[in-house]
């Protein structure tokens, strides 16, 4: 009884893997192309749409005065400076991709990388 309980688990725990990578398979193939702007909003208001292909470094005002500084370096885009007080928008990394997005919940700021128009 106790063999048959373990090899529905593992079917289980294969299926799931099966399942998960597929999604993010899909979801990278869907997401191909080519990543244009940098869309910011802050409060659900758009604010600036910066160029990925230009280099540089922008101040965003946020929610309540808190301010976060983006940087757009070799077509990637990532949060170097922010007054919030957990940093979690600074630990998100680079995106580059179109629909990956950088989000800081106290300046309630939106970095989103849009891709080109169909």
């Amino acid at each position: 009884m106790k063999d048959k309980q373990t090899l529905r688990d593992i079917v289980l725990a294969l299926t799931i893997l099966v399942v998960a990578a597929g999604l993010y398979i899909g979801n990278r193939i869907t997401n191909r192309e080519p990543a244009v702007v940098v869309e910011v909003t802050v409060d659900g208001v758009v604010v600036e749409k910066l160029d990925l292909s230009k280099d540089g470094e922008f101040v965003i005002n946020g929610h309540n005065g808190g301010t976060n500084t983006l940087v757009i370096q070799n077509g990637q885009a990532c949060i170097a400076d922010a007054t919030c007080p957990d940093k979690v928008c600074i630990h998100q990394g680079t995106i580059g991709r179109s629909g990956e997005m950088i989000i800081c919940l106290p300046n309630l700021m939106i970095a989103k990388i849009v891709g080109e128009e169909k």
